[in-house]
């Protein structure tokens, strides 16, 4: 009988008659199982049983969580050291292509884990953590694949979304949302994926204009960061290119374009995008901010940019040429950029 068929009987019974059920049962229960379950505590107090028995499932979560984060990070160390790429003598040969499977295992166990539990920050923290050692693996080889996202079967936007969910889940703060501003910022991508996709996963997430707001205000912090450490060579990491630092910058830029966008602040972001935009050539400036505006279906704005760029000497390639006769010719936007 189903938990919910029994409720239904239960309520048949008048009091008398489940006094007697209840007695009844107890007697046609063998000592054994009566000890291990403490029948006895339960029908003594029936709230203590049932407190008891949610301490006792938290400990064994806050153990199974602390034993799945030893094994992750030594999983996670044994990755960048690429012991599930090279030969070694820590994992063995046969165990390397098995990563992918040990990956989706983790993944799925920390997934479970509620965000609003207390071992919910620890679960997004590893889960993070594996994002970043997945984004690290589709520059550097630490596994025998190209494309890591696709191995262990999650789209790197579905990941990411995953984990911004569940980092604001928990509440909204400035330090939250420059958490994951950095983390789309400095996120690599897939062969699959681009950068504007991220950040269009972070935007989904921010739910009202206050937390777009406090985006726009991190996004500014973090350029600031940016150009700081340029500034500075003590504190330039060998590994941090220019060529990174200039695209950091930008996403930054195309970020809080989009952000002013969505609040329908639409000369704000153009404003801010061709100011703060980095690229020697201008014309392929405006070739992203038209493809941009493109997206976002604004015609009026599109022109505009595209007539004062030619007031400015900018000569547009000739996919532009042709997207802006034929919306002289229509009136309206194409689907696309002309090729």
């Amino acid at each position: 009988m189903l938990v919910s068929h029994l409720r239904e009987v239960l309520k048949g019974y008048k009091e008398e008659d489940l006094r007697l059920l209840i007695l009844e049962m107890y007697k046609s229960m063998p000592k054994k199982f009566r000890e291990d379950k403490d029948i006895d505590l339960l029908l003594q107090d029936v709230e203590a049983y049932m407190g008891r028995g949610k301490i006792e499932r938290t400990q064994e979560i806050q153990k199974d969580i602390e034993h799945l984060k030893t094994e992750i990070d030594l999983f996670v160390d044994y990755a960048y050291k690429q012991y599930y790429f090279a030969p070694n003598s820590f994992v063995h040969k046969k165990d390397r292509p098995k990563w992918r499977f040990k990956v989706k295992a983790y993944i799925k166990d920390l997934q479970t884990i509620p965000v609003e539990s207390r071992e919910g920050k620890t679960s997004t923290d590893l889960l993070e953590k594996f994002y970043k050692m997945l984004d690290y693996a589709c520059s550097y080889y630490i596994f025998n694949t190209d494309n890591p996202f696709r191995s262990v079967g999650i789209e790197q936007t579905t990941f990411l979304d995953m984990i911004i969910a569940r980092k604001l889940g928990s509440g909204i703060s400035k330090e939250s949302v420059k958490s994951v501003v950095a983390l789309v910022i400095n996120s690599g991508v897939d062969r699959e994926t681009l950068h504007s996709s991220l950040i269009c996963v972070l935007i989904k997430n921010l739910k009202t204009s206050d937390y777009k707001e406090i985006a726009i205000e991190q996004c500014m912090a973090l350029k600031t960061e940016l150009e700081k450490n340029n500034s500075s060579k003590k504190t330039r990491n060998a590994d941090f290119s220019e060529y990174q630092r200039k695209e950091r910058l930008n996403n930054l830029t195309e970020m809080v374009f989009r952000i002013n966008i969505v609040l329908c602040e639409y000369e704000k972001a153009i404003d801010y995008f061709n100011k703060n935009h980095i690229e020697r050539n201008k014309e392929i400036s405006l070739y992203i901010l038209l493809e941009l505006l493109l997206e976002y279906k604004l015609k009026e704005y599109w022109l505009k940019e595209y007539d004062d760029a030619i007031k400015r000497g900018v000569i547009p390639r000739k996919s532009l040429q042709k997207t802006y006769m034929y919306i002289q010719e229509n009136d309206k936007l194409p689907e696309w950029v002309y090729e």
